[in-house]
């Protein structure tokens, strides 16, 4: 009797994964041939029982794709759809029928994984209209050569233009970039404001080759087109995963969007030639991130930008690390943590190292052990203070640089897409905390 109560319970449990898959499939438009075709394969519906994911189910029916014709690409989309992130792109192209500023960058990461390849058939039922993209690409021109003394001028007159001068002699030629651009980047329907926008961050990159990284003046000129993010910010939850909410969140605090508004390559040459997309720092192996348990990255996402900001900020907190240890060290030896950190975070350092030695030999600098947060507390705890202002000249500063940063460093941890406005930020903040740790490098 128990046998067959246990067989009864198995074919119960078949019969209700079978119905849950044949829901899946013609959710997501499937020919009704394979539809039909999915009861009969029982072997797969044992794989469904171990997992719910649409990824895994049609790992197993790989065979069944080819018979029926299904499109490797639709496979492909279906488990990419199941991404936190992609969804969010997703539901923004849904709801808009033009393509906001904060899903620019992350469309184009779908772009470049070949999402928008599927048949336009399928698309449709994902509820994706290329004309979307299609009209977004076509707001954007290079201009004219005669054109672009008319632009350079536009931006001279301004606020930020006239405040960047001031820190130093201008070393750059706006209309000079305006030239080198090889992709469309102007908007057509708002020449003043875009040039403007692209000056900028020529201006920005110029300052941070120039002047001191803290120097107050510049943090002053940053502030004007960055926002300000000086007090200390209680972060809304829905910033991490709602990018309209993240781009609001940071028009809030004073950030000109209109400096990434650009198609993506727009925007990376844009950088390139301001000097801000600059080679990621060494990573310094004896001070290298350790991964909490609770982050999710995974360098195969596929998400190119989101890996690329990743990598920059493991390679620039292991530079952290170690100039912060080189100075505590010097100025109260080895044994620093112990005589200058909070007791709680102390504490949780100590904890966080017990934790790493349990699964791997390693007997790293406690500081490799600290939380991004944790270097503010680091450099302006008031006894410590002394030993750093001459690097970043006021307490507010050192804040602004980490809260800018402190989005995109939890948002590539859990593999999450990422903002034309989180890399500015990323090239800005990187740059400037490398110029003041390499002032006493160079000193």
């Amino acid at each position: 009797m128990n046998k067959i109560e246990d067989e009864l319970r198995k074919q119960s449990q078949l019969a209700r994964a079978m119905a849950r898959t044949v829901d899946l499939a013609e959710h997501a438009g499937l020919p009704a041939s394979l539809t039909k075709a999915l009861p009969i394969q029982s072997f797969l519906m044992k794989d469904l029982e171990v997992s719910n994911s649409i990824h895994k189910m049609f790992e197993a029916m790989l065979p069944f794709d080819k018979q029926f014709r299904v499109p490797e690409v639709l496979s492909t989309a279906l488990a990419w759809q199941e991404s936190t992130g992609v969804s969010a792109v997703l539901e923004s192209m849904r709801a808009h029928d033009f393509l906001t500023h904060a899903s620019i960058g992350p469309i184009a990461d779908l772009k470049n994984l070949g999402f928008f390849d599927i048949p336009k058939n399928y698309l449709q039922e994902f509820g994706i209209n290329l004309k979307v993209l299609a009209s977004f690409d076509a707001r954007f021109c290079l201009p004219q050569a005669t054109e672009m003394a008319r632009l350079a001028g536009m931006f001279s007159a301004s606020e930020t233009a006239r405040t960047l001068a001031a820190l130093a002699e201008p070393s750059l030629s706006v209309r000079h970039a305006m030239e080198s651009m090889t992709t469309p980047w102007l908007e057509i329907a708002n020449p003043a404001i875009s040039a403007s926008a692209f000056a900028a961050i020529q201006e920005m990159g110029s300052a941070l080759s120039r002047i001191q990284a803290y120097d107050a003046d510049l943090s002053a000129a940053l502030r004007a087109e960055l926002g300000d993010w000086r007090q200390p910010i209680e972060w809304p939850a829905a910033i991490f995963t709602d990018l309209e909410a993240r781009s609001n969140f940071y028009a809030s605090l004073g950030v000109n969007t209109a400096l990434t508004n650009m198609p993506m390559p727009a925007f990376r040459e844009t950088l390139g030639i301001a000097n801000l997309l600059e080679p990621p720092p060494t990573l310094i192996d004896r001070y290298e991130e350790i991964e909490p348990e609770e982050s999710s990255y995974n360098e195969e996402t596929g998400f190119v930008r989101t890996n690329e900001a990743h990598d920059r900020l493991q390679r620039l907190e292991s530079q952290l690390r170690k100039f912060i240890d080189e100075v505590m060290t010097l100025e109260a030896g080895p044994n620093w943590p112990k005589h200058r950190l909070h007791p709680d975070l102390l504490a949780a350092w100590r904890e966080k190292k017990q934790r790493a030695q349990q699964q791997a030999d390693t007997d790293l600098p406690l500081i490799a052990y600290a939380d991004f947060t944790d270097y503010e507390r680091v450099i302006c705890k008031r006894d410590n203070w002394k030993i750093f202002e001459t690097y970043f000249r006021r307490p507010e500063s050192v804040r602004e640089s980490f809260q800018r940063l402190y989005p995109i460093r939890l948002d590539t941890m859990h593999s999450r897409v990422i903002t034309q406005d989180d890399e500015l930020f990323l090239a800005v903040e990187c740059k400037r905390l490398m110029n003041a740790i390499g002032k006493r490098r160079s000193s």
